[in-house]
This record gives structure tokens, sequence and C-alpha cells, in this order.
């Protein structure tokens, strides 16, 4: 699968178990937490990199989480 968004850190899972700040993939349409194969699912320097900048990614969606593969990131928003 492949995705275009916004790389940002904002609060996911409010008021569950799993409420936490997380990267997350902002798409036009929905927004999924991103995780990189072989990345820590909680702290990742690679991931941390991308906040705030414009992503093209190929991936697998597992519920609510991007498990990322290839990514190309492309500086600012453009939406």
């Amino acid at each position: 699968m492949l995705l275009n968004g916004q790389v940002v850190r904002k609060w996911v899972g409010a008021g569950s178990k799993s409420e936490r700040v997380a990267i997350v993939l902002v798409t036009p349409d929905v927004e999924y937490v991103l995780r990189r194969v072989g990345g820590n699912a909680f702290t990742d320097p690679m991931l941390d990199a991308l906040v705030g900048t414009t992503i093209r990614a190929t991936g697998n969606l597992h519920g609510y989480t991007f498990l990322m593969g290839e990514t190309a990131s492309f500086g600012t928003n453009p939406w």
C-alpha cells in the first residue's frame, strides 16, 4: 500500500490504557499511527526526524497503525 501524508506528533488513544504521544501520518482522509518495520513501537529516532515533513511511504495497515517500509520525504505540508 502507498500513502502520502504529513507526519505529526500527537496524542492518540485518549481515555484508554493505550493513551500516549505517537508519531502519526495524517492523510487527506484518515490518520494512522506510524511505525517502521523493525522499529521501536514507542521511541524511534528515525520517525522523530520525519515530524513536520510530508512523506510518501509504502507499507501495510494493521488496524489504525501503518507499518512503513520504504519512504521518501518531500518537505512541508502541501495541503
